[in-house]
């Protein structure tokens, strides 16, 4: 039987993203992030001729596993696929930082051609960026620079920052969001804990020390027990195009 994560448990972890002290560019990051695991998992297909994984991400609208990842990460309608969404008209939400960003999380259809990619870019001045620009590249393409946890909680994190929850986004708030539209039974074939998602999601997005360190709380301490397992889960899950004052994507 088909097995979701219930609306109140995503409904649930979208609030504490939007209210935490991450920054919006946190999903910029994250979409570069997923981009290259999936460059290496294609690089290591089985059955495949292992190939030398791309050390870095072209970005661009025919960038296909760039914009593949942008979906993953931040569309509001399931099972986009690789292709830029055009027929809505604010197709994607960023749910870190929501209730201070100032077009509350949604982003427009023209998200894959100037979101991320125009982000990345205006980082490249600062000396403590995450991602380098690959000179001579174009489209452009970006590379990861390790940065210890200090420098990423320093680069992504706002911490006083108005509106803010006071609190770092919790990993397992991000598997929630991550796993929004999946099939919970079919994909882990397994009973499904909090543990469980945190650590799909850190394997999904190649997540290192530093990273899970620096950025996020890991505590699911807080979580109840309908926020994950049976009770927790629906038949069917939904996100309504209309969104509420909470973050509810």
């Amino acid at each position: 039987m088909p097995q979701f994560l219930s609306q109140q448990t995503l409904k649930g972890a979208v609030k504490r993203l939007a209210a935490s002290e991450a920054a919006s560019s946190l999903a910029d990051y994250l979409i570069f992030k997923r981009a290259l695991k999936r460059l290496n998992d294609e690089a290591h297909q089985e059955g495949a001729t292992p190939i030398a994984a791309p050390p870095h991400v072209v970005t661009g609208m025919r960038s296909k596993v760039f914009v593949g990842a942008i979906n993953e990460l931040t569309s509001r309608l399931p099972s986009q696929g690789d292709e830029v969404i055009t027929n809505v008209d604010n197709p994607y939400y960023v749910p870190f930082g929501a209730d201070r960003d100032a077009t509350r999380g949604y982003r427009t259809k023209k998200f894959p051609s100037n979101g991320s990619s125009d982000t990345v870019s205006r980082w490249q001045s600062r000396s403590l960026r995450p991602l380098a620009l690959v000179p001579d590249t174009s489209p452009k393409a970006y590379r990861l620079e390790r940065r210890s946890a200090q420098e990423l909680e320093s680069f992504f994190l706002r911490e006083g920052a108005g509106s803010s929850s006071g609190q770092r986004p919790r990993l397992l708030d991000m598997a929630i969001w991550w796993f929004r539209f999946t099939d919970l039974a079919q994909h882990f074939q397994t009973d499904v804990t909090p543990e469980t998602l945190i650590s799909a999601v850190i394997t999904d997005f190649a997540l290192n020390e530093e990273e899970i360190a620096g950025i996020f709380s890991t505590d699911s301490a807080d979580v109840a027990e309908n926020d994950a397992g049976d009770a927790g889960i629906d038949d069917e899950l939904e996100l309504d195009d209309d969104t509420d004052e909470e973050g509810e994507a």
